[in-house]
C-alpha cells in the first residue's frame, strides 16, 4: 500500500508538472524564443490559478477545471514540443547526479505526503473551505458562517482542483510536498554548479543559502493539509530568484540568461504569491516593482519594452483581480480582515468581527493563547524574543546569516578590498520592508519566513561574495557550503523531529480527514448550523458547520445556499457569541474568551475557578 501511494503521487505531480509546463510555454513564447522550462512551470502554475479563480465564479471547482487546464498544457506542449524536449535532452545529458539528487527528493516528499493530516488549520477551516469550492461557486457572505473562510487564499483552489476522479476528498495530501519538489530543481543545479566549481553567479549562493528552509520543511514540517505559509514562501523565493539573476547582469550576460520572459514571469509569481497569502503584499509590490523596472530599463527597442510591460501588466492583473473580487464577494472586503476599501453589500461581514479576527491574528503571531490585553502595547516583545531565539529555522539561523553576511561584506569594504556595487542588493528593499511589516502585524515566525529568508539569503550573498573575491582560489567555497550543510543539520536535529514520523509510520497510507464529532444549532432564523461538540475543528463536516456560532447568521436567500449569507452580530449577542467560541476550545487556555473584554468594554466575562469545559458555569454581566 506504501509503494503504490508513493508512486501514485509521484505520477499525479508528473503529470501536474507537465500540463504547467505546456500552459506556461503558451505564455512565455509569446516574449522570447528561447526560455527556461522551470520558468514555464512556474508561470504555468500562476496562470492555472488564474483560470481558476475566474472559473470558480461561475461554477463549482470541480473536474471540468482541471481538465481546461490539462487542454490549455496539450496545446502549449504541442506548439513549444521542439524547445521543451532540447531543454530536456540537455538536462538528462548534463545534469545526471543532481537529477538522481531530485529523484530522491521527490521520493522522499512523496512518501511523507502519505500520511496523516494533522495540520490544525486544515480541520479549523482549511478542509470545509475546499468543499464550499468544490460544491458551489464563490458564495456571497461565506465569511459570515466562518470568518476565515474570508481569508481567501488560492492555495485553497489548487486543492480543490486537485481533488478529482481518484484523488477526491484527498487533494490535501498533493499540494504543498509538489511546491516544494518544484522548490529544489532551482536549488539542486545551483549547488552543483558550486560544487563543481563551474559557475561564478552570485544568484547560485542565493539558492545555497534558500535550501536550509527548504530542507526542513521537507524533513520536518508538515506537508500534508491546506497550509498556505509555505506556498507563497516558495513563490516569493522563486521570483526573487528569478529578479536576483537579471540584476546581477554580468552573470545573466555571461550564461546567456538575460530574459524578457524570465522578468514578465517574476511579475506574474510576485502577483501570485498575494493570492496565495494576503500578508506578503509589501513584500510583493515592491518586488514586482524592481522586476517592472528592469523591465522598462534593460529593453532594447521600444517595441519590446511595450511587449513585456503589457505581457507583465496583464499576466499580474489576470491573478490578481479575479483574487480581489473573489475577497469582496466571501467577506465584502477585498483584504479581508482588514477593513479598508470595504464595499456596500448585504452581505459584508460586520467591521466588528472583521475588527476581531484581525486584532485576533495579531495577538496570536505575537503571543499565541493569551489574552488579547496582553498583547497591546510593547510589553509582549520580551516573552516573544524568548521564544523566537529558540526557533532554529524561523529565527537563529536566518539571522545569524544575516549578521555574518552585512559584517563580512561591511568589513571587506572597509578595508578597501572589493569596492562593487551589486543592483541585487536592491531586492533588500521588498525583503527588509516585508520583514518590518510582518513584525509589526503578527510576528509569528511561520508567517514571514518569505521575508526573513530572502533578507538572510541576499545578505549571506553579499558576504560569501566579498569573501570568495578576497580568497580566490583557496577553498573558500567548499568550507562555505560544508557551514551551510552544518546549519542545515542544525535545523533539522532540533527538538520533536519524532512524533510526526511516528504519526507517519502508525497511520494507513493516504488517509481521509477526520470526522468531528457535531452537534446541531439553530439560528433565529431557523438555519441549522453544524457545531464541533469539543475543540474548534470541522475537519470532514457537513457544509453549514463554524466552530463560532452566531444566532443573527441567515441565508440571504431561505431556498438556497448559493445564495450566500448575511450577519447582524449586534453588540448586544456578540459577548455571548465569543462565549460560545471558547467554550468549543481547547478546555486548557481562557484565550478566546478573554479577548471579548477589549473590544466590546461594557460586557465582562466571570469565570469559575478551574478550567472552563462546555457546560461548565461561566456568567456574562454588564459591568
Amino acid at each position: 500500500m506504501m509503494i503504490a501511494a508513493v508512486v501514485a503521487i509521484l505520477a499525479t505531480w508528473g503529470i501536474v508538472a507537465i500540463a504547467l509546463v505546456g500552459v506556461g510555454a503558451l505564455v512565455l513564447r509569446r516574449f522570447d524564443d528561447e526560455y527556461f522550462a522551470l520558468d514555464a512551470f512556474w508561470v504555468g502554475l500562476g496562470v492555472s490559478v488564474a483560470l481558476l479563480e475566474i472559473w470558480s465564479f461561475f461554477w463549482p471547482v470541480n473536474a471540468g477545471a482541471a481538465i481546461l487546464i490539462c487542454c490549455a498544457g496539450a496545446a502549449g506542449l504541442t506548439e513549444n514540443r521542439a524547445i521543451l524536449w532540447r531543454w530536456f535532452g540537455d538536462a538528462l545529458r548534463t545534469a545526471r547526479w543532481w537529477t538522481l539528487a531530485f529523484a530522491a527528493i521527490a521520493v522522499f516528499l512523496a512518501w511523507r505526503a502519505t500520511g496523516p493530516c494533522d495540520y490544525y488549520d486544515t480541520g479549523l477551516y482549511g478542509a470545509a473551505a475546499v468543499k464550499w469550492i468544490s460544491t458551489y461557486p464563490v458564495v456571497p457572505g461565506l465569511a459570515n458562517l466562518h470568518g476565515r473562510f474570508g481569508f481567501n487564499s488560492s492555495v485553497l483552489l489548487c486543492v480543490a482542483a486537485l481533488s478529482q476522479g481518484l484523488w477526491r476528498g484527498l487533494g490535501f495530501h498533493l499540494f504543498t510536498g509538489f511546491v516544494n519538489a518544484a522548490m529544489w530543481l532551482s536549488i539542486l543545479p545551483a549547488c552543483s554548479r558550486l560544487i563543481r566549481r563551474t559557475s561564478t553567479s552570485h544568484v547560485d549562493w542565493f539558492y545555497a543559502i534558500l535550501a536550509i528552509p527548504t530542507g526542513f520543511w521537507a524533513v520536518r514540517t508538515s506537508i500534508v493539509g491546506t497550509q498556505t505559509d509555505e506556498p507563497a514562501t516558495i513563490i516569493c523565493w522563486v521570483a526573487a530568484g528569478m529578479l536576483f539573476e537579471q540584476l546581477d547582469r554580468k552573470s545573466a550576460e555571461e550564461n546567456g540568461r538575460l530574459s524578457y520572459s524570465r522578468l514578465v514571469a517574476a511579475c506574474g509569481l510576485f502577483a501570485l504569491a498575494v493570492a496565495f497569502k494576503e500578508t506578503t503584499a509589501v513584500f510583493a509590490l515592491l518586488g514586482w516593482c524592481l522586476a517592472f523596472g528592469c523591465i522598462w530599463s534593460m529593453a532594447r527597442s521600444a517595441a519590446k519594452r511595450s511587449a513585456c510591460i503589457a505581457g507583465a501588466l496583464v499576466l499580474s492583473s489576470l491573478i490578481v483581480i479575479p483574487w480581489l473580487a473573489r475577497g469582496v464577494i466571501l467577506s465584502g472586503y477585498p483584504f479581508f480582515p482588514v477593513t479598508a476599501l470595504s464595499f456596500p453589500v448585504d452581505w459584508k461581514t460586520p467591521t466588528e468581527m472583521a475588527n476581531w479576527y484581525a486584532r485576533g491574528s495579531q495577538s496570536w503571531g505575537r503571543m499565541p493563547d493569551v489574552e488579547l490585553a496582553d498583547t497591546r502595547g510593547w510589553a509582549w516583545v520580551r516573552p516573544w524574543v524568548e521564544q523566537a531565539v529558540r526557533n532554529r529555522s524561523g529565527f537563529q539561523v536566518p539571522l545569524l546569516i544575516s549578521v555574518c553576511g552585512l559584517a563580512i561584506a561591511l568589513g571587506v569594504r572597509a578595508r578597501g578590498k572589493n569596492g562593487k556595487a551589486y543592483a541585487w542588493l536592491w531586492i533588500l528593499v521588498p525583503a527588509l520592508a516585508g520583514t518590518v511589516v510582518w513584525f509589526i502585524a503578527s510576528p509569528a515566525a511561520r508567517f514571514g519566513q518569505f521575508a526573513i529568508w530572502t533578507t538572510a539569503a541576499v545578505l549571506g550573498t553579499w558576504g560569501i561574495a566579498s569573501l570568495t573575491t578576497e580568497a580566490r582560489g583557496t577553498g573558500m567555497t567548499r568550507v562555505i557550503l560544508t557551514g551551510l550543510v552544518g546549519l542545515l543539520i542544525w535545523c533539522v536535529i532540533s527538538f520533536g523531529w519524532r512524533p510526526p514520523y511516528e504519526r507517519l509510520f502508525a497511520a494507513k497510507p493516504l488517509e481521509p480527514l477526520p470526522k468531528a464529532e457535531m452537534v446541531e444549532r439553530t439560528t433565529l432564523t431557523g438555519l441549522t448550523v453544524y457545531v464541533p461538540k469539543e475543540g474548534n475543528q470541522c475537519w470532514d463536516a457537513p457544509l453549514l458547520c463554524t466552530p463560532y456560532f452566531d444566532g443573527t447568521l441567515r441565508l440571504r436567500n431561505p431556498e438556497s445556499l448559493r445564495s450566500g449569507f448575511r450577519s447582524q452580530a449586534r453588540a448586544d449577542i456578540l459577548p455571548r457569541f465569543q462565549l460560545r467560541l471558547y467554550e468549543q476550545d481547547s478546555p486548557d487556555h481562557f484565550s478566546m474568551a478573554t479577548r471579548v473584554k477589549p473590544l466590546w468594554p461594557s460586557w465582562k466575562i466571570v469565570f469559575t475557578r478551574g478550567p472552563l469545559r462546555p457546560g461548565s458555569p461561566a456568567v456574562v454581566k454588564r459591568k
